[in-house]
């Protein structure tokens, strides 16, 4: 519901704040709400921030919030990607040794 009244109020050219940023971060809190996986919203958190970043711009949204949006969601996912490689090592690594363990090996 949040993400639906999001998108009706939403309006693409328009310059205020809560338009430009306010609104984007509730669509992806709601976005996030909906389908419950934190890596596919920040991939598009980040990727949406680094188009919408312009550091010429005279306005503070695009100037300084949409960069420091940008680094959040990559450091997001870096702290994901990382979580998820030590919980396949340690995986693999206790599924070699349970081989090793077996009589016969």
């Amino acid at each position: 519901m949040v993400l639906a009244v999001s998108l009706v109020v939403f309006e693409t050219g328009s310059q205020q704040p809560w338009q430009t940023l306010l609104l984007p971060l509730v669509i992806a809190a709601a976005a996030l709400a909906l389908v419950q996986n934190l890596a596919a919203v920040a991939f598009g958190t980040l990727i949406l921030a680094v188009i919408h970043s312009d550091f010429s711009a005279s306005d503070w949204v695009p100037r300084l919030a949409y960069p420091v949006i940008a680094i959040a969601a990559a450091v997001a996912l870096a702290a994901i990607a990382i979580k998820r490689f030590r919980q396949t090592m340690i995986a693999t690594r206790e599924a070699r040794w349970a081989n090793r363990d077996t009589p016969g090996n």
